[in-house]
């Protein structure tokens, strides 16, 4: 029996405590599922077995597990085989709305979210207050919804925070009297306060003094740990606030690098600084005080709203808007931790109908005496392709007649399989794939999900008659860069454009950023929205989505004064086929640091979030420059597909050049 186990962040929260609780007390096997790559290899030195996510290894694990577990929808692309249970044990439960209580939903999200819950057998959820709520924001049926209790919060009263902060922050953190926690929720927009989340002012608050907050830790004796949304954390990588030092950042990476969970450190804290995120919830099993930080609250209510209707009852602390109400409200908490005692343990009982630190074992036993709904029939999902071409389906037209395409995007056959290593060896093969080879026995790329089987992909490569082609991005030359477009889009404003596909390749911290600075322009994301539709697309009032065809990039992409590329993490290693697409047309582009990304006078890498800004201006004022767009077509040129699919047939693959 094999469990695998996933989440957001890796190797945490729920799914985290309930394979400890499989592996100390069973005998079955486990193994995780991480979507970065420095999480994998970690993993991998301490012994665990894991994948990464979205790779041709982690669906060969995925078909394996008997059971899979999870912690949000955060894994949209996830194939489901015949008689495989998919569990969510979902990651808290707040007060703010969410999901299908937001009657603005972007139709393309709800339906994704609608796909990806029809394959979760079960939830396990804290209580069954939160049953009927979680059930009715995800459409989730009510009746595979279990009340267990969240495993995670097993350890809340019992572990031993206090060495386990000392292991992450030094033995300094022993010397203060007091300990303060401070973890906001995650926000949309995320500069909705003028924009001053980006420098030193942590709290959103117009009102905030620096040298009065660090005044006020002096005096209490308190240290001040503050830990982000996993989101922010990700949006704001590479941005640091100078908070004085008496504070202290608590991060996932910091967590994961000593294998801790912070549900492990809540005991520590002597009041936590929280708003409206589901923290503040765990935080409550110890009854002690919490301060509500929620400047935006009438935003919240008139734009987002709450699950609970007397939002009052469920927020049983001081509710603050302005700083130095903070500090008193601190204060106060620091002196009075009674103040709400009764409140809190109202609350807590009518949340939490499990108090204890069993909850890992509950959600176990459910699971495995999970055998469906009555009268349920068990079905494989099918995973969803892409709508735009694939790199195969594009160089097919040619490719002549001679040789048989085999699309790694695409299920190959067993009878395809049979005449490629070798009933037919007469017969010609192009095995035509976007993939990385690595060593380590795994390929990334949006299309590793479709390889159906790397046994396959890797015997394949032996054969004679079939040449494996690694593809790095190529285009229509002739149709991208024909196109002339005259209409005028937004008013005439400025466009700063990324068309293609938008999945989890996007560095929305840059996105933010690109918003933020250049308010004056309009920043568009044109194409298909692969996996969850992103929450950031609603962040700010100059970033706009526009649905387009593969048929219509041309058309969008013309419309742009310059081109993004805004990838980050393995991504940052691939050579998109947008990249060309830009190219043709024309235009100049910005990215992040590609390193493998030919060179052009119409290139601008940046290794920073500040540097990709700093290009932007210098590629604004260039938009008119003549030279720089020959240039740009003519590299475009060399990539046209034509032109690749000849060089495939003299066997010099323009791909395989990695080192």
């Amino acid at each position: 029996m094999l469990f695998v186990f996933m989440s957001q962040p890796d190797f945490a929260c729920n799914p985290h405590a309930l394979w400890e609780y499989v592996k100390d007390n069973t005998n079955h096997e486990t193994a995780w599922l991480v979507k970065r790559d420095k999480k994998y290899y970690e993993l991998l030195r301490r012994g665990i077995r894991c994948a990464v996510y979205d790779t041709v290894e982690g669906n060969a694990l995925l078909k394996e597990a008997d059971y899979v577990i999870m912690n949000s929808y955060t894994f949209e692309r996830l194939p489901k085989r015949e008689n495989q249970i998919f569990v969510n044990l979902w990651h808290g439960s707040g007060i703010k709305a969410h999901d299908f209580y937001n009657h603005d939903m972007d139709p393309e999200y709800a339906k994704k979210l609608a796909e990806f819950f029809e394959k979760i057998d079960l939830m396990c959820v804290h209580s069954l207050d939160d049953r009927f709520k979680l059930s009715a924001q995800l459409h989730f049926d009510l009746r595979k919804c279990y009340v267990t209790g969240q495993a995670r919060l097993d350890s809340v009263k019992k572990a031993q925070g206090y060495g386990k902060m000392e292991k992450m922050f030094g033995s300094r953190i022993r010397n203060y009297k007091r300990y303060i926690f401070f973890a906001p929720s995650f926000r949309a927009n995320s500069s909705s306060h003028s924009g001053t989340i980006f420098s030193d002012n942590l709290f959103r608050l117009k009102d905030y003094e620096k040298e009065g907050f660090a005044d006020f830790l002096k005096e209490n004796q308190a240290a001040f740990i503050y830990k982000l949304h996993p989101i922010e954390q990700t949006a704001f990588s590479g941005r640091k606030f100078s908070l004085g030092p008496d504070c202290f950042e608590l991060t996932d990476d910091l967590l994961f690098e000593n294998d801790t969970r912070y549900c492990d450190l809540l005991n520590v804290f002597d009041v936590m600084v929280s708003d409206y995120s589901s923290i503040a919830y765990d935080y409550l099993l110890l009854n002690r005080p919490i301060v509500y930080l929620i400047p935006d609250y009438e935003e919240y209510v008139s734009e987002r709203g709450f699950v609970f209707h007397n939002i009052d009852m469920f927020m049983p602390g001081e509710k603050v808007l302005y700083f130095k109400d903070m500090l008193s409200a601190l204060e106060e908490a620091f002196n009075n931790p009674g103040k709400y005692e009764k409140e809190r343990e109202s609350v807590l009982a009518y949340r939490f109908d499990f108090k204890d630190d069993q909850s890992a074992r509950r959600c176990y036993e459910t699971i495995t005496n999970y055998r469906g709904l009555p009268g349920e029939e068990e079905k494989a999902e099918e995973i969803t392709l892409l709508r735009y071409p694939s790199s195969a389906e594009l160089l097919k037209k040619y490719v002549p007649e001679t040789y048989e395409i085999i699309d790694s995007t695409k299920p190959v056959s067993k009878e395809q399989q049979l005449e490629a290593v070798g009933k037919n060896p007469a017969q010609r093969y192009l095995y035509i794939t976007e993939e990385i080879p690595g060593k380590l026995r795994r390929l990334t790329g949006r299309s590793s999900a479709e390889i159906e089987d790397i046994a396959y992909y890797y015997g394949i490569t032996e054969c004679a008659n079939v040449t494996v082609c690694n593809i790095t991005g190529g285009v229509d030359y002739p149709m991208f860069s024909s196109y002339s477009h005259s209409a005028k889009y937004m008013g005439g404003r400025k466009r700063i454009g990324f068309a293609g596909v938008i999945d989890n390749r996007i560095y929305f911290a840059m996105v933010q950023c690109i918003c933020e600075v250049f308010s004056d322009c309009d920043v568009i994301f044109a194409g298909e929205v692969f996996g969850t539709y992103p929450v950031w697309m609603h962040g700010f009032d100059n970033l706009h989505y526009i649905p387009a065809s593969y048929e219509e990039l041309p058309s969008m992409i013309q419309s742009f004064d310059i081109g993004i590329l805004p990838f980050f993490g393995r991504h940052a290693n691939t050579v998109p086929k947008e990249y060309f697409q830009y190219l043709a047309c024309g235009k100049q582009v910005v990215a992040s640091d590609m390193g493998r990304l030919p060179d052009s006078p119409a290139l601008y890498k940046s290794a920073s979030v500040d540097e990709a800004i700093q290009n932007i201006r210098i590629a604004l004022t260039r938009t008119e420059d003549e030279g720089i767009k020959e240039c740009a077509k003519s590299l475009a040129s060399g990539y046209d597909w034509k032109k690749i699919a000849q060089e495939l047939q003299e066997k010099r693959s323009m791909a395989d050049t990695l080192p």
